[in-house]
Parts: structure tokens; C-alpha cells; sequence
């Protein structure tokens, strides 16, 4: 069973609850496609007759959407069944019965149970706890029993009660009311679990039962969906994504963890997928990764070779940085190897005076007093008794030249002799993998080695690579073929954002020791990191297992692109905040950490205004470079929505005048009112009143003076003439079309009651 399984039953037996419900989709019951559109679409290769189609699959699962939509509308309850669904389908009845049975087919093929959840019930029924399955659903028992559960006896007798059935819904309570006058229930010793943080968490708990939601801390419905909007490729893994988040969370760092659940682990299971594949291509025997990334992709490939029962390959961890090899790769016999070397590091971000006179080996003097804290690529820009402070470095390091250059061939020997002792490969029998992007530790590899590696592999390139194109010869997984919205380009500018996860805590490899087996010296222990970066860990091994137990099909680039694009330009505000408290170290100049997202930065941001920077960050992407490591993130802590708004995704399958009137109601500071309005608008509304803790006192619709008192997601409707009557004080209007001659009819409607003051608020 999974952790949280276990988690569970050992809570379920030590409060001893007598009676514990399950909610059925995304917690039992699981579709393997992006979301349950995908089954609509794909239904149509289901069908058993002859029907000419006109449409295609996409068109098809937007009409199958509407049509749930448009019966809804049409009753009372908002509650229907399937067959209700396909009476508002524009075919002939006998198509409409085939497509209907061409659905159920698909749920049958995409649908599969969880096994550990089907393990814990079994395990609470032998315990003697009660059991039952609840929906909201527009499928029947009997549908669910025949799609799903056909293959298990025991879950084909548990008890299921549905809202298309009964006409009673979960988020409303009046589900869990009337299962609780049914059966004799006692709420105090009820447990009910679900993955619906309003019907199956905030609704019980409110109604005195104990609850569990199965849902992950970051926001998945948001992440999942600005994905499928943003691109066409669709993510048929999105189950297993959310079963790794949620069932191998970690109580230590939840966002970090769901993090790699969520995010990382499709990406990385089809990258070690990818590298697995070139490595065989290559005819290699052993894959090397470089520290420090090989403290996160060593331990993924060694997984999923196992998985793929690929034993002929091994793997190995190649302790060398981009410092560590910048020194033996150095070709004195160049004439201008020095000026080269000179040119390189005043290039370098964050590399200071102070490094310096380190690697030229200076002894200190009153100019590193004063300024060994100065960048060097700023250097050029200060001056030192009137002379630049640029120039007296490289003329410093110069006469020191001789030192430097016997100090570059003992780095080479001393590499050589690491190499032999900790890895002994032929370099050409080798596949080289690093994360990115620009390809100097490959060639710096082949230049100390004098031979080329199988494949030198990176997670993603930058056109930096093409710099060593005359010598050294590259793939990338993030290729040109597979960013087609520049997500090379995205990860290049903000790579901050993705190597405190991908390169683990441990230190940066400085150097060797000179002794027998060049034993490497690294930098000190990231510890700062080391908290979030094993909760990350956590939940990117929670992934590859869930994938590989449940024979998930391969992953495509083409499908992850999509979320690394969202992941780095449209950050949650939980994944921003977590990166105030991550630390990034770079791996050639400075061995000092710093903070990815600071108060400092945020404050720059917000001085020169939010839309301003947005506007400067298109037009130049690189601006603040190295001084503002995400700027989408720092954006993102300013304001949750801009970002969102800004790519044109506000409405996220509501209107965005849902959340306008939701925003005006909270600056109003509001917190009980009366509803006008109990259409679509009000369906859409209600989940976000809910989520906030907005109290409904009446829903009110003109519709009651024409047809009588009707019921609308759980509340009785009532005419504004009986509003009134109960004085009524604030009313929010939940229509647009319409705001303004209901205006109007409040007005009338105070007038005739006497002036009676009423607040309204609507768009």
C-alpha cells in the first residue's frame, strides 16, 4: 500500500470510526487520458455502429461538455444522468444511443481502479468498519459497477449512491444528510475521504464528519489546465501525477514534493527514458553524469533500467563542475591561452576579486582589502589609486603567469588520476549526461581526455553549445524540434529555477586532492536545500514507480514541453514562495550559496511598477540577468492573476467576469448576502463563495413567479417578493445579461416595501 494508505488505516482504527466513504472518481476510480474531455473525444473510436460523423473528436468533446452543461439548466436539482446528458445531443435518437454506449466503452477502456485504495477498503471491511462509495455523478450504479468495477467482486457489492439517482449532491451536504438518516449513521464516528477539497472536505467537516481530501497542497486543477489550454499535446499521465502527489506526499515540505510529483516527474522519467534510448542507439556501455547533477538523474536511470530490464549498461557518477575541469582543459600550448583565460573569467557570474587572486594565486594587499567583495565582469567600472581596477588585475595576474601555468598541468594530471581510478571507462565507449545548457564540462571532458565521448546528452542547450561546434557534438533532449515556444531559451534565462531541484545539496566539485586516487574536493553541503530537495526526491521516485507499476505508455517530449513552460512562466504562488527559502550555488565561480527570490528583488519589481517590468521583460527577456534569478516568480508573489491575465487565461473554464464580481464581493468585505440569479452564472459562481466562506442567505430567481420554487445546487429559490418578506439587506446579482433590469426590479421592489434599504453589488 502507499504511504498514504497506510497513513489512513491507521487513523481510521485508532478513532475508532465506525463508518467510512469513499468518494469514487480521482480517488478510486482513475482515467488514463489528461482529463475527462478525453474521454468524450475519444469515444467516438467506440462506436459498434454504423454513424456518419461530421465532426471530429475535438468538436465532439466540446458538444459532449455543453450538453452535460445544458441539462443541468433544465432541472431542478442540477443532478442528471447520463441519458439526460444525451437528450440535449443534436443526433437522432438511435445516434444518440449509440454514442451514449460508445462512452461507456471508453470510460470501461480508460478507466482503472487504484489498488491500494481497493486494498484499504478491503482491509477497514475486515476490521468490521462500514463502507460506502459516494458520488456526484452523472453515471449510474449501475454504470460505474459495469465500467469499473466488473473485475472486483468486493467493490461490485459495497454500497453506491450517486447524486444523478438520488438528486442529492455531496457539495451541498444533502448527500451525506440523507446517507445519514438512511443508514443510521452517526456523524461523530463517520470518515469520509475524497479528493474534492468543498464536497468531500469543507462540506463534511462542516456538517460534523471527520474528512480527508486526497488532493495535493499545490494547485493542480490550475497547473493541469493552463497546461491543456496553453498547448495541444495532451498529458495521459495526469492520473499518475496526481496519485504520486497525493499518495506519497511528505509532512516536512508538501510544495517541494508535489513539486516533483506534479512537475518533474513526467519530465524526468522521459528524459532518463531519452537518455536510455540514445545510450542503446550509441551501441555504450556505461552512462557518466556529471556531478552534481548525478546526485538526481544516477539514482533515476539506475531505476529505470531496472524497470526496463536493461542490464548490459551501467552508470556512474563523474565528479566534475565546470571549475573543476576549466583549469586541466586549459591548452598552454595555444599562444593566447592566457588572454583567452583572462576574457573567460571576467565573463563569469558572481565570480569576485577575491576569487581572483584565489586562482592566480595573489597574495593579498590592500587592493583585495578594498575590493575582493567587486564583481569582476564590474571591474572594468571601478578604479584603484586612479588606476582601473580591471587593468591592474590582468597586469597583476601576468607576472604571475608562469605559477599559473604549472598550476593548470597539475589540475590536468590531477584529473587524469581521479578519472583512472574512480571511473577507468574509455571515454568512447561512454554516454556523457549533463543538465545544461551550454556544453562546457563535455568538451572540457574531451579536451583533458584527447578522445570524444558515445553521446554527450543535456536535459536542455542553449546555442552556447555551438561554440565547441568545430570539436564537440551535442543532443539535447529540449531540442530545436521540440520548443516551439522557446522553452530553451526560458530554462537558459532562469536556469535558478530548475537546478536547486535537479543538481541535489551536495557541494560543487572544486578540484582534486593530490594524492594516490585524486580523491575530489567539493564544496560544503548545500543544507540549506537539503530539506525541500529531498521532499522533491521523494515525489519524483513516488512518480517513476507509479508509471512503471501501472504500465503507463512512454512519455513524449512533445508532451512535457508543455509543463515546463507553464512550471517556469505561469509559477503558482506556492511554488514561488517556496523558492524565497531555496538556495542556488553556482558551479565554477563563487562557492557561496544565494537565496533564488529575495525581498530585495520583489522591492525593484515594485518600484518600478509591475507593468512596466512585465512589458520590459518581453521586450528583453535577459534584462536583470543575474540580479532577478525568476523574474516570473517574483511577478507571481506581486500578484497571483497578473501572469495569468497577462497570457489571456483568466477565465480558466469560468468567465472572467465570475472572478470580477468574486473580487468585488471580498473588497466589499461582505460575508453574508442574498443571490439574484440562479442560472449559469450562479453554478459557476457558487464554488468560489464556497472556497472563500461566504454565507448564502437566500438564492433568489424571477423563474419562481413563473413556475414556482425550485431547487438550485442545494438551495430552495425563492421569489424576491419573499426576499424581501425575510429583509433581505445585501444582494449580490449573479447575472450579467440581465444586472440591469434586475436592478431595476429591486428598486420597484424596496419602493413597494416601504423604501426598505437594500444593498446591491453586481459587475
Amino acid at each position: 500500500m502507499s504511504d498514504m494508505v497506510d497513513e489512513i488505516l491507521k487513523h481510521v482504527l485508532s478513532e475508532g470510526f465506525k463508518t467510512v466513504s469513499f468518494d469514487v472518481f480521482d480517488t478510486l476510480v482513475f482515467r488514463r487520458c489528461a482529463c475527462p474531455k478525453e474521454v468524450f473525444s475519444n469515444s467516438l473510436a467506440f462506436l459498434q455502429s454504423h454513424v456518419n460523423m461530421t465532426m471530429d473528436k475535438g468538436e465532439y468533446g466540446e458538444l459532449r461538455v455543453q450538453a452535460e452543461r445544458q441539462a443541468k439548466r433544465n432541472t431542478l436539482s442540477g443532478e442528471v444522468s447520463l441519458e439526460q446528458i444525451y437528450v440535449n445531443m443534436p443526433f437522432l435518437e438511435e445516434t444518440s444511443a449509440a454514442l451514449l454506449q460508445a462512452e461507456l466503452a471508453a470510460e470501461k477502456c480508460f478507466g482503472y481502479v487504484y489498488a491500494p485504495m481497493q486494498q484499504l477498503i478491503a482491509k477497514l471491511q475486515k476490521q468490521g468498519v462500514k463502507v460506502f462509495l459516494v458520488s456526484d455523478m452523472y453515471l449510474s450504479r449501475a454504470q460505474i459497477r459495469e465500467c469499473f468495477f466488473s473485475r472486483y467482486p468486493d467493490l461490485q457489492n459495497l454500497p453506491l449512491y450517486v447524486s444523478s439517482e438520488y438528486e442529492l449532491n455531496k457539495a451541498s451536504g444533502l448527500a451525506f444528510d440523507n446517507l445519514s438518516k438512511l443508514h443510521q449513521i452517526d456523524k461523530a464516528s463517520w470518515y469520509h475521504i475524497g479528493d474534492n477539497p468543498l464536497s468531500d472536505y469543507r462540506m463534511p467537516i462542516k456538517m460534523g464528519i471527520q474528512a480527508k481530501c486526497l488532493a495535493p497542497q499545490i494547485d493542480s486543477t490550475k497547473i493541469m489546465h493552463l497546461e491543456s489550454v496553453l498547448f495541444p499535446d495532451k498529458q495521459h499521465f495526469n492520473s499518475i501525477r496526481m496519485l504520486a502527489a497525493t499518495h506519497n506526499s511528505d509532512i516536512n515540505e508538501p510544495i517541494a514534493c508535489d513539486i516533483g510529483s506534479l512537475v518533474w516527474g513526467p519530465v524526468l522519467l522521459s528524459f532518463v527514458d531519452w537518455v536510455i534510448d540514445q545510450t542503446v542507439k550509441a551501441n555504450s556501455s556505461c552512462i557518466l553524469c556529471f556531478m552534481r547533477e548525478a546526485e538526481v538523474f544516477t539514482p533515476l536511470i539506475e531505476l529505470r533500467l531496472q524497470h526496463r530490464n536493461v542490464n548490459h549498461i551501467s552508470v556512474k557518477k563523474l565528479y566534475a563542475s565546470r571549475k573543476s575541469t576549466f583549469w586541466p582543459a586549459i591548452d598552454v600550448k595555444h599562444k593566447n591561452w592566457f588572454e583567452d583565460l583572462i576574457y573567460i573569467l571576467v565573463q563569469r557570474r558572481g565570480y569576485t576579486v577575491d576569487d581572483f587572486y584565489r586562482d592566480f594565486q595573489l597574495n593579498h594587499d590592500d587592493l583585495h582589502a578594498k575590493h575582493k567583495h567587486v564583481l569582476v565582469r564590474d571591474a572594468d567600472g571601478c578604479y584603484f589609486q586612479g588606476k582601473n581596477l580591471l587593468k591592474q588585475l590582468t597586469s597583476d595576474a601576468r607576472t604571475n603567469m608562469l605559477a599559473v601555468k604549472h598550476y593548470i598541468e597539475q589540475q590536468r594530471l590531477l584529473f587524469l588520476r581521479y578519472y583512472e581510478h574512480h571511473i577507468g571507462e574509455a571515454l568512447d565507449d561512454c554516454t556523457v549526461v549533463d543538465l545544461g545548457n551550454g556544453g562546457t564540462i563535455h568538451h572540457h571532458l574531451e579536451a583533458i581526455l584527447k578522445r570524444k565521448s558515445a553521446n554527450n546528452l543535456l536535459l536542455y542547450s542553449s546555442e552556447r553549445i555551438y561554440r565547441f561546434s568545430a570539436t564537440t557534438k551535442y543532443s539535447s533532449y529540449i531540442s530545436v524540434n521540440s520548443s516551439s515556444s522557446q522553452v530553451r531559451q526560458i530554462l537558459s534565462r532562469s536556469p535558478e529555477c530548475i537546478e536547486p531541484f535537479l543538481v541535489g545539496d551536495c557541494g560543487t566539485t572544486l578540484g582534486y586532492k593530490n594524492n594516490e586516487c585524486g580523491t575530489p574536493i567539493l564544496a560544503d553541503k548545500l543544507e540549506l536545500n537539503s530539506a525541500p530537495v529531498n521532499s522533491f526526491m521523494k515525489g519524483v521516485l513516488g512518480y517513476f514507480r507509479l508509471h512503471h507499476d501501472l504500465a503507463v505508455e512512454p512519455i513524449q517530449v512533445e508532451q512535457v514541453v508543455p509543463i515546463l513552460y507553464r512550471y517556469v512562466q505561469l509559477p503558482t504562488m506556492k511554488e514561488a514562495q517556496l523558492f524565497t527559502r531555496i538556495f542556488h550555488q553556482d558551479n565554477f565561480g563563487s562557492n557561496d550559496a544565494y537565496p533564488v527570490i529575495t525581498s530585495a528583488q520583489i522591492e525593484q519589481v515594485k518600484k518600478v511598477g509591475l507593468d512596466h517590468f512585465y512589458h520590459e521583460f518581453c521586450r528583453r527577456p535577459r534584462v536583470k540577468l543575474g540580479r532577478i534569478h525568476w523574474p516570473q516568480s517574483v511577478m507571481t508573489l506581486l500578484s497571483e492573476k497578473f501572469l495569468v491575465q497577462q497570457h489571456g487565461l483568466m477565465s480558466m473554464d469560468v468567465d472572467s467576469d465570475v472572478l470580477g464580481l468574486l473580487e468585488s464581493i471580498l473588497e466589499s468585505g461582505w460575508q453574508s448576502f442574498s443571490i439574484y440569479g440562479a442560472g449559469e452564472f450562479f453554478e459557476k459562481l457558487l464554488p468560489y463563495l464556497y472556497k472563500n466562506n461566504l454565507e448564502i442567505v437566500d438564492v433568489i430567481d424571477r423563474k419562481v413567479e413563473m413556475s414556482g420554487t425550485f431547487n438550485a445546487a442545494g438551495f430552495d429559490v425563492i421569489s424576491l417578493e419573499a426576499a424581501f418578506k425575510n429583509r433581505v439587506e445585501r444582494i449580490v446579482i449573479s447575472s450579467l445579461a440581465f444586472k440591469d433590469e434586475i436592478a431595476r426590479n429591486i428598486y420597484e421592489q424596496s419602493v413597494k416595501h416601504g423604501g426598505a434599504r437594500v444593498e446591491v453589488l453586481s459587475l
